[in-house]
């Protein structure tokens, strides 16, 4: 057994423990005070967004008009503090450069003790020998450390299993051309399924292994999104942490290439793949057929807010699409990765200020996407990751998740990482998010992109030797409501017809000789 007990972590903490670099008195002092406004401002406007809820509440309209500007008042205080915090930080942050410093190492270890937690590590270290092996490389890998805080930390900041399980998955990592991708992945299902999380109305864990071999499976047969061989390992954790089993998953990919194969090459990349929702997921009073529910019954069987955004993280998840999820007051949606930017997909007017996901504010999220986008995962590293940890060697620690994301006078180093990440993400453009570079794989939805021939007449009706007429289904007359009727070649090959509430009429030829008086109907159908 593994003698690390908790003192030995406690002491090891101690001696990482470092004050920050020096900063000017002068500059200190403007900063600490442009975050006492921001913080003073944000408490007035909590207030004011009470006062407003409790005006609402009672029905009545006295008073709301007043309540709603002193909101709109304390909101427009807030961003003004919070510009002035900007500008107070920038002369501070341009003197900083920890990788100048001999504190690499040191700072990161501090966030792993800090985040893991003394107690935590000295449980999961005397565990076993091995475990006790584990938590000794990972503090002494300056590397993994690094991947490991760069990738968003491990879940619930279990960092011992974190480094357990990658380990254990890098074990089986092929050299070869995906090796780069796999790795990140390794990485990911690590982080991401380190500690519990469950199936789909069920108590059955999710497997991080299982995961990790169903995604770089996929993705070395071509079946992901095109991007999915350049995101980060930060990106990676959100395409794979689905609650869906994986064989729900493959089955999401192969209904909707067979079934419409035309929504996963839709050129509006913000509705691709989870157009399926709109056309097939009906909104209604959902019908779950069996126990545990699945995915399959989200399509077939309908729902509101909730199962329809389900479905769409769901399938879009399936592809290897990044997704966050949304909670909005009184709402349910989802927001994705795309070519051009995050977006909020079924969501109420106001997008990213009115979301929440597990106790995160949508503001805050979409500032550090725009901002690790917007820059290269080193600088990123270097400028907002770096002064992170040294928040936690200055023991700068969020006593509430929803202290996250607000500069605080009693925090500076804190708030220094979020005006970093503020500066980054306001240099933000559409190109920040593209991923793209040389292929590793032609995926199939590439290659399905590359073999469409809009210009291609319809095939013909054809009679085989026995007096079989052959029909193809997208060689009809006319339609009587061609908005929802829509045809395209097959995934599979030829092609086929997709109705979500029209008709179509065939007219056989005059040259179609009929040597029978009856026939037997017979149709391929995708449902």
């Amino acid at each position: 057994m593994s003698n690390f007990d908790e003192r030995f972590f406690k002491d090891l903490l101690k001696e990482e423990a470092r004050k920050g670099p020096g900063i000017d008195l002068e500059m200190h002092e403007a900063f600490v005070e442009a975050c006492q406004s921001f913080q003073d401002a944000k408490e007035a406007k909590d207030a004011a967004d009470a006062d407003l809820a409790e005006v609402n509440r009672s029905g009545g309209a006295t008073g709301k008009a007043e309540a709603e500007e002193m909101v709109k008042m304390w909101a427009n205080a807030m961003n003004e503090a919070l510009e002035r915090c900007v500008e107070a930080a920038k002369p501070i942050l341009e003197g900083i450069n920890l990788m100048e410093y001999d504190l690499e190492i040191s700072l990161l270890r501090t966030a792993v003790l800090t985040r893991a937690s003394p107690k935590g590590l000295a449980k999961f270290a005397n565990e076993s020998d091995l475990h006790g092996q584990l938590i000794e490389t990972l503090l002494n890998s300056k590397k993994i450390m690094k991947d490991m805080i760069m990738g968003g930390g491990a879940y619930k900041n279990a960092f011992g299993n974190a480094m357990k399980l990658y380990t254990q998955i890098m074990a089986g990592i092929q050299k070869d051309r995906f090796q780069k991708v796999n790795k990140k992945l390794a990485m990911a299902a690590a982080l991401e399924f380190c500690a519990t999380q469950t199936e789909f109305d069920t108590a059955n864990p999710i497997d991080a292994q299982k995961r990790f071999d169903h995604y770089q499976k996929a993705h070395r047969k071509g079946e992901l999104d095109p991007a999915f061989s350049y995101f980060s390992t930060w990106e990676y954790r959100m395409a794979m942490n689905n609650d869906a089993p994986e064989e729900q998953l493959k089955w999401g990919r192969d209904m909707l290439m067979a079934f419409a194969p035309h929504i996963a090459t839709i050129y509006n990349e913000q509705w691709r793949y989870n157009y399926i929702v709109k056309t097939d997921v009906g909104y209604r009073t959902p019908k779950w057929t069996s126990s545990p529910r699945t995915y399959q019954q989200c399509l077939s069987g309908g729902g509101r807010e909730g199962p329809r955004s389900w479905f769409g993280r769901f399938i879009c998840q399936a592809f290897g699409i990044p997704v966050w999820g949304v909670k909005q007051p009184g709402h349910v949606a989802m927001s994705r990765w795309t070519p051009k930017g995050w977006v909020v997909n079924f969501g109420l007017p106001g997008d990213w200020e009115i979301s929440s996901w597990n106790d995160r504010l949508g503001s805050d999220f979409i500032e550090e996407v725009r901002a690790r986008s917007a820059v290269s995962e080193q600088e990123y590293y270097e400028k907002v990751i770096l002064l992170d940890c040294l928040a936690d060697a200055c023991k700068e620690k969020n006593k509430k998740i929803e202290e996250a994301g607000f500069v605080n006078p009693n925090k500076v180093w804190r708030s220094l990482a979020l005006m970093q990440r503020k500066i980054f993400a306001d240099d933000a453009t559409e190109e920040s998010f593209q991923r793209s570079g040389p292929s590793v794989v032609l995926g199939k939805v590439e290659k399905y992109i590359q073999e469409i021939d809009e210009s291609a007449p319809p095939p013909p009706i054809e009679v085989e030797k026995d007096g079989s007429i052959i029909i193809p289904a997208s060689s009809y007359a006319k339609a009587a409501d061609k908005k929802h009727v829509r045809h395209h070649q097959a995934f599979g090959g030829g092609t086929q017809l997709h109705l979500v509430d029209g008709e179509v009429e065939f007219e056989i030829p005059s040259d179609v000789e009929f040597k029978s008086k009856e026939y037997m109907l017979s149709a391929h159908i995708c449902s």
